[in-house]
Formats: C-alpha cells, structure tokens, sequence
C-alpha cells in the first residue's frame, strides 16, 4: 500500500514577477525544480525507508538512504527559509527585536551585511548556503557558512538561508555569483525574517552556561585575577581528590572543605573569596555556603580547575602545604 505523502511543497510568499532583478524563468525554476525536486525526493526516501527491513537490510543501503534522506530534508527545509526570505517590497535594513539582536551580535546592521555579503559572495565557486543562524548555546546571531545541504552549526536555528548553488542565480546573473547576492539582498523581507527570529528565541532560549549569584565562570575569575581587586583563591579539594589532580589555580591555597568554620575566620576581609574543586559540584558549592553564612563574600567556580584547564588558563603545580 502507498503511504500518503508527509511532506507538502508550500506556496510562495511573494509573486515572483514583483521581485526586484529577478525574472520568473529563474525564480519558478528554483522553486519547481529545485525546492519542489527536494520535497519529491525526500517523500520518495521516506517511502523506501518505511518499507525497509531494518533487521536485515545491508549497512550499505541504510547508509545511503539515511544520508539522501538528511541531504532532501535540509534542502527541503533551507529552500523554503530561502523563499519565505524574499518579498516584493523587501529591502531596506530590518526593524524592531531582530535590528537590536544584529546591533548587539556585529555591531551594526552595516557589520552584519557586509560579513553576510562577503560570506556568500566567497562561496562563489562551491555549493552551499550563507544562513543567518540563531545559537542557542552561543546566545547570539552568527552568519554560518554551510557546506551542501549537510552542514551547518549544530544547535543552529535558521532565521535567514541565501541559496548559493549555481542553480539559484546561473539563469540570470552567469558566473556573477556577487549580483546574485546584491539582488538577493534587495529584496529582503524583513517582516517575515524577523518572525522567524522571533519563533526561533521563542523555541530555542539561550542555554550557554552562565553562573548564578553564587558562582563566577572561569572567564570572569580570569579577568579578575589580571585585575587590581584579585580574590582570595581557595583549593577545597577534598584530601582523597588530591591524588587526581597534581596542579592548582595560580595564586590559591588549599583549605579542607571539612574544616570551613576553623579557618574561614583568617581570611582577610572585604575581599572576594572563590573556592574551586574538580568539577564544581557540591564540594566547592558546601564550602561557599558556608563562608556565605558567616557574612563571607564567597562564590564557587563554574565547572571546578577541569573547566578552568578546558578553556586553556594555566595552572601552577599543586601542594596540600601551599
């Protein structure tokens, strides 16, 4: 039995006559044969991998169907962000939440485009995509170059996709991959572009880890130490953890994070204590809730020495004595 068809072409938001430097020849050959081509494709490989015995099938043909259906599917998908970005008043800078993001990720909307134009005309001579892509883990807007239809950044959520496959400019512009880009880029919708932006926040919220009032990141207890207010570094390490590690933070000393009340009375006050174990779990975390409830301004490293060693800050030879 056939089984129905899962993924539908979608219409095209815009009339392709009214586009400015386009000609319809090349816009509906786009959509038809290269869009509509993928979405056929991809149903097409959907049928065959329904039907497939997934207990007996060779490891050749699940890879090869497996791969043809990522390859349809992101064409599929990055040829629909390419069309629902185009419109027949488009142009002009974008407005509202999506120009504030572009201000605060590049700069300027102007630093922006000229990265995003550069990025797609130097793809001239291959095949891929220039997306505007939204990272969660990152926080930010970043223009993403994408190598055929299989790369792109892993958490991206695209908010803006320029087709540079000789197929989506040859009819028209030749080997002038740079006009094809210019015209693309005057005919921008900017209202649809921002929707999307705003759906890919809303279901994509920043996840790049952060610490909380409690806590300093391995960036902030860096730029503090090469400050004039450096903090009071605390090894609190457990005695039995020692023999994992043979290094420490530059400038800290160990402390026994079994023992805080006993010493936490020496620190030197109005100075800012962080106190790091491995990994930044509960041992470091007890001991800044302790130094906290004795009026202490304590906070715990972020992810412990192991994030501190990750993100390529030196250390110093450790000792229990120093």
């Amino acid at each position: 039995m056939e089984l129905p068809i899962r993924y539908l072409v979608q219409p095209l938001p815009f009339k392709p006559h009214r586009l400015d430097g386009f000609t319809d020849a090349l816009l509906l050959s786009h959509y038809q044969n290269n869009y509509g081509g993928a979405v056929r494709r991809l149903n097409a490989i959907e049928q065959r991998l329904e039907a497939l015995d997934w207990t007996k099938a060779p490891v050749f043909e699940i890879n090869g169907l497996k791969r043809e259906q990522l390859v349809a599917m992101n064409s599929a998908i990055l040829h629909e962000i390419y069309f629902d970005g185009l419109g027949e008043s488009g142009g002009g800078d974008p407005k509202g939440d999506l120009a504030s993001a572009l201000e605060r990720d590049f700069g300027s909307i102007a630093r922006w485009r000229a990265e995003f134009v550069a990025t797609a005309k130097a793809q001239g001579d291959g095949s891929g995509w220039t997306i505007l892509s939204w990272s969660p883990r990152l926080g930010r807007l970043v223009n993403a170059w994408a190598a055929e239809h299989t790369f792109g950044i892993a958490d991206g959520a695209p908010v803006l996709a320029l087709d540079m496959y000789e197929h989506a400019y040859h009819r028209d512009f030749g080997a002038n991959v740079g006009a094809n880009v210019d015209t693309v880029m005057k005919n921008l919708a900017w209202d649809r572009i921002g929707a999307r932006h705003a759906r890919a926040l809303a279901a994509h919220p920043a996840s790049a880890a952060t610490a909380n009032d409690t806590e300093v990141t391995v960036e902030e207890l860096h730029a503090r130490i090469a400050g004039s207010a450096k903090p009071v570094i605390l090894d609190v390490c457990l005695k039995e953890d020692h023999e994992r590690k043979s290094d420490a933070l530059p400038g800290a000393r160990w402390e026994d994070p079994t023992r805080v009340r006993e010493w936490a009375s020496a620190l030197p006050k109005g100075t800012t204590v962080v106190t790091y174990c491995l990994y930044g779990f509960q041992i470091s975390r007890n001991a800044t809730s302790e130094l906290r409830e004795l009026g202490i301004d304590a906070k715990s490293l972020a992810g412990g020495i192991a994030t501190w060693r990750a993100s390529g800050y030196p250390t110093e030879p450790f000792s229990a004595a120093s």
